[in-house]
């Protein structure tokens, strides 16, 4: 799996992209694979393409397969990052300027990303499209046929009939669902679709959540962040929840470095569609599901 970069710090606040057209609306295909959902992205005024993931929960990221050797990339002058993972580790780098990046037909002018090196990211990506850009626009990602609809207005976005609106509260770096659990217990996950599991929380979170309940199974795992990857027992329960007025059934997970609570990708990809509308800070989902037991990832 992949867990996304969280609580990104700078010095300053770098500048907020610039897009152009500032009207747009395009569909893109996308791929998916053991990590993550993959996209065509094209560099510099070359266009180079590097295929990367789609994580909101994270910045824009490269690696120095990106960087090195392509004149229009500069290293920022101003910037350093520290950010840290899901794990809790702390990881640090440089910050570089890409004078263009396009999807589609939508160009985003001086993007600032940061740079993870291939050590850290065990060389498995390139990067990831993060926050500064996801965030210019409204995003739906339909699962069913395997594209990805962007557009400036959500009135682009078709299918919004079928879907519910999610209780989603958009912070200044993450979007909060509220789950509602057995128990009574309610814990807020942050929508994070470069987490590539359905949900997983801290174990002290998780023992009173999974209480009295019998279907608890553990075994080892590979968990990834981009600071590193190891072996680790974890343990999942199979658990009824409720999101706004949905009830679902879901797998959640935890292991013993888990710090973070976060719903991901392989909660959202059983349902046709889901919209995330950043202008008009609201989360959509599509009543019609793909399939309804949850898979033990």
């Amino acid at each position: 799996m992949i867990v996304s970069i969280c609580c990104g710090c700078m010095q300053h606040i770098p500048p907020r992209v610039t897009v152009n057209p500032k009207h747009f609306s395009i569909q893109i295909p996308f791929q998916t694979d053991s990590k993550g959902i993959l996209i065509a992205t094209y560099w510099g005024a070359a266009k180079t393409e590097h295929k990367l993931y789609v994580d909101n929960h994270s910045p824009t990221w490269a690696s120095s397969n990106i960087i090195k050797d392509n004149r229009f990339i500069s290293k920022s002058k101003d910037f350093l990052y520290s950010a840290t993972t899901a794990d809790g580790k702390v990881i640090a780098g440089e910050v570089y300027v890409c004078n263009n990046i396009s999807i589609g037909q939508v160009n985003f002018k001086n993007v600032s990303f940061y740079n993870i090196s291939n050590e850290t990211n065990a060389g498995k990506t390139d990067g990831a499209i993060g926050e500064n850009i996801m965030s210019e626009g409204i995003w739906k990602i339909d699962f069913k046929n395997h594209v990805i609809s962007f557009a400036s207005s959500l009135d682009s976005i078709k299918g919004l009939q079928d879907a519910g609106r999610l209780p989603a509260v958009f912070t200044s770096n993450a979007i909060e669902i509220e789950i509602s659990f057995r128990n009574k217990i309610r814990e807020k996950f942050e929508l994070d679709l470069g987490y590539n599991g359905i949900a997983i929380l801290p174990v002290a979170e998780f023992e009173p959540i999974v209480a009295g309940n019998k279907k608890i199974y553990t075994s080892a795992k590979r968990f990834s962040t981009p600071a590193g990857a190891v072996i680790i027992d974890n343990t999942i329960a199979v658990d009824s929840i409720r999101i706004g007025h949905q009830s679902f059934i879901i797998a959640i997970s935890t292991n013993k470095l888990v710090k973070e609570k976060l719903i991901g990708r392989n909660f959202f990809d059983r349902f046709e569609f889901i919209v995330i509308d950043y202008p008009g800070k609201a989360v959509y989902l599509s009543k019609k599901q793909l399939y309804d037991t949850p898979e033990m990832k």
